[in-house]
């Protein structure tokens, strides 16, 4: 049985004038626990050694030796590496202070310091770095969920415009012009003119039937989530070509319409990843209720994915799916979780608070 392994420490970068000073924070930062990668007195070599070793925390003296002073190498390495910096100093002017704000630090200190003081500005420049990154990861997804939003709703108003004009548009035309003859020949017009208007009309009413079940299945509104996922299943299947098996707790309620619309789409956009990428041959989903919690799960048997590969496309807005089916399950204050080995399938698996028709959000 495999370990979970051990966090790795903060590696931290000193940039002080001083050498003395420099080797009492390294001991220091050492009996902390985190792990110093490296040592300088000029925010020159400070910028190159932050490039080459990628420190998660820069600790900055304002005077240091070189050329460059240390809210100069800060403001450089906040902009062109978005790390956070923290300024061990003697100074306290009000002019340096106004200067070292600019460049947005994560913490200032003025010297001689406590290990205490120390323990705890670094702790919190650390978390409210994570807090920062984690949020501008979130911005940008949303960002580029929003952007892709936009695009996929243009291409489905693309593709229902030609769906009506291509097709009920022509069936609509064949009947005007039959009405026509008709009208203008009356008894003479031809004995099967109106066998065929019926015929058009059927047509018609099977492609506006589609077009509606193809934008949102009325059986989902009228009968419930669990028929509405046998359907889609169904559907599916005979597309991809591989086995389903649907299972679900026959005493299921009527989820709430938000849960019922969220898991379906979310089994539909699944269902999809199946059909192009996977080369199943059996797929299952499942619906139950575990204590306050509705879970949905879908597997398959298929060929799998990198789940960490997934995430970076699903980070930089590439995958339109994932981030639709993780915005989903946020919204209903829920967590969305994919598992997948190369070779041995994938799962996606939706949890979310139970709550039924009528329920109060």
């Amino acid at each position: 049985m495999n370990t979970p392994s051990a966090p790795q420490p903060a590696k931290i970068l000193i940039v002080e004038d001083e050498l003395l000073v420099a080797r009492d924070i390294e001991q220091q930062l050492t009996d902390l626990g985190y792990e110093v990668v490296g040592v300088t007195r000029e925010g020159e070599e400070a910028l190159t050694l932050v490039a080459a070793l990628r420190p998660h925390l820069v600790l900055m003296d304002i005077q240091l030796a070189g050329v460059m002073d240390g809210i100069a190498a800060a403001q450089i390495i906040r902009t062109e590496f978005a790390l956070p910096v923290v300024f061990l100093t003697a100074f306290a002017a009000d002019d340096i202070l106004a200067r070292a704000k600019l460049t947005e630090p994560f913490g200032y200190v003025l010297k001689p310091f406590s290990e205490r003081e120390l323990s705890t500005v670094l702790s919190m420049a650390l978390y409210k770095h994570q807090a920062e990154a984690k949020l501008l990861t979130t911005t940008r997804q949303l960002q580029a969920l929003s952007r892709r939003v936009l695009e996929a709703q243009e291409q489905e108003r693309r593709r229902v415009a030609i769906e009506l004009h291509d097709e009920l548009g022509q069936s609509l035309t064949a009947i005007k012009i039959n009405l026509q003859l008709g009208e203008r020949f009356k008894d003479k017009a031809p004995p099967d003119l109106y066998s065929e208007n019926i015929r058009i009309v059927e047509d018609a009413l099977k492609q506006v039937r589609s077009l509606a079940t193809a934008l949102r299945p009325s059986m989902l509104d009228d009968l419930g989530l669990a028929p509405a996922l046998k359907w889609i299943a169904e559907q599916s299947a005979g597309r991809g070509g591989f086995e389903v098996r649907f299972h679900h707790e026959r005493s299921l309620d009527r989820l709430a319409p938000e849960i019922e619309t969220a898991c379906f789409r979310i089994v539909q956009e699944a269902l999809t990843n199946i059909t192009r990428h996977a080369k199943a041959q059996r797929v299952e989903i499942n619906l139950r209720r575990d204590l306050d919690e509705m879970v949905l799960l879908v597997s398959d048997d298929g060929v799998g994915f990198d789940t960490a590969a997934m995430r970076e496309r699903a980070t930089t807005g590439a995958s339109l799916g994932v981030l639709g089916m993780q915005e989903r399950a946020t919204l209903l204050g829920g967590r969305l979780d994919m598992a997948s080995v190369i070779g041995q399938g994938s799962t996606v698996e939706l949890r979310c608070p139970w709550r039924t028709q009528g329920d109060a959000l």
